[in-house]
């Protein structure tokens, strides 16, 4: 394994200059640091980091903290935040909450200690505790905003809407919300889109939860959907769609005929499910790379003022909802 003395001997310059190159430091001559970082890519040489931190104070690595690692919605996000971090030859630590928030003040606390900055991805610490760690170590939150600290959401309130309307225009006016975690911030938003546009459309909206944002949550709700008699039902996420649609089509439901369901976050891959799913596209991965930026940024100078950006969702219309049948055989009579 090629050191730091290989470098410099390769490159012709002193190991105080590799160290400086590599850290990013001014005092170095733009073509003597091109030299020395394609010596070290040649030599496949990475620098020590614990020891590059006693020097500078810093650590080289990022901490990423999230509800569940098996969820399809988190996996583009940590793709971004991985890409951003590689690129800038930081480290990620990566913690997993398993949908428990009553463990998320341990694993930061735990993560502070080794990481120089933290993201926070659906977070559902309360206000007051993220603004306390963004004190401790630089945080940018992940798909929730909080005054004062750094952070990039989905507008989930005008995705709700979006597919509220989107129903509504194919006749239902009767429809059931499957609501996820009590304590997930960006839920409080989609509640919050939908009931607006509820009373704006006239719709009869139902709200029934919490239920776990998972495929198996979704099942389990199957039988109360159907009891409900509701033409229309929206997931907290598309894995609670998934499951109940799979479950209902089980139970001899036709979907979209009997039961239109849609979901949201797009993050089901093509063939997942049949009919497609009807859902919210949630731009995952460009939170995570915007999130990766903001908290370099933030690494830099720690006196900007904060940021945050609202990412404007997009609906996108498949197989899963259709006209309530009422519409079908009007529409049957009058062709």
């Amino acid at each position: 394994m090629a050191t730091i003395h290989d470098v410099a001997r390769e490159a012709g310059v002193s190991i105080a200059t590799v160290s400086r190159s590599l850290n990013g430091a001014a005092r170095v001559n733009p073509e003597t640091r091109r030299r020395v970082i394609e010596t070290a890519e040649a030599l496949n040489f990475r620098p020590n980091l614990a020891a590059r931190g006693l020097a500078t104070g810093k650590l080289g690595n990022v901490g990423v903290l999230l509800p569940d690692v098996s969820n399809p919605f988190f996996g583009p996000i940590v793709a971004g935040i991985a890409q951003v971090a590689q690129e800038r030859r930081f480290g990620m630590f990566l913690a997993d909450s398993r949908e428990d928030p009553s463990v998320e003040p341990e694993l930061v606390a735990r993560l502070s200690q080794q990481v120089d900055g933290l993201i926070l991805i659906a977070s559902r610490l309360e206000d007051d505790d993220v603004r306390v760690f963004a004190q401790r170590r630089p945080t940018v939150l992940v798909n929730r905003l909080v005054d004062g600290v750094d952070g990039v959401a989905i507008d989930a309130a005008q995705g709700m809407d979006d597919l509220l309307t989107h129903l509504a225009r194919m006749g239902h006016t009767s429809v059931l919300y499957l609501d996820g975690p009590a304590a997930s911030r960006s839920g409080r938003a989609k509640r919050a889109g939908l009931t607006a546009a509820a009373d704006r459309l006239g719709v009869d909206l139902r709200i029934a939860g919490p239920h776990a944002p998972t495929f198996a949550g979704g099942r389990a709700a199957a039988q109360k959907v159907v009891d409900s008699g509701r033409t229309a039902v929206i997931g907290f996420d598309d894995l609670i769609a998934w499951g109940l649609l799979t479950r209902v089509r089980e139970m001899g439901v036709d979907v979209p005929g009997r039961l239109s369901i849609a979901g949201f976050d797009d993050s089901l891959d093509e063939g997942m499910v049949t009919p497609g799913l009807t859902t919210i596209a949630a731009r995952s991965g460009s939170m995570g790379t915007i999130a990766a930026e903001m908290l370099e940024r933030r690494l830099a100078d720690v006196t900007l003022p904060p940021a945050s950006e609202l990412l404007r969702s997009t609906l996108v219309v498949r197989g899963s909802t259709g006209p309530v049948e009422s519409t079908r055989e009007a529409a049957r009579a009058i062709g």
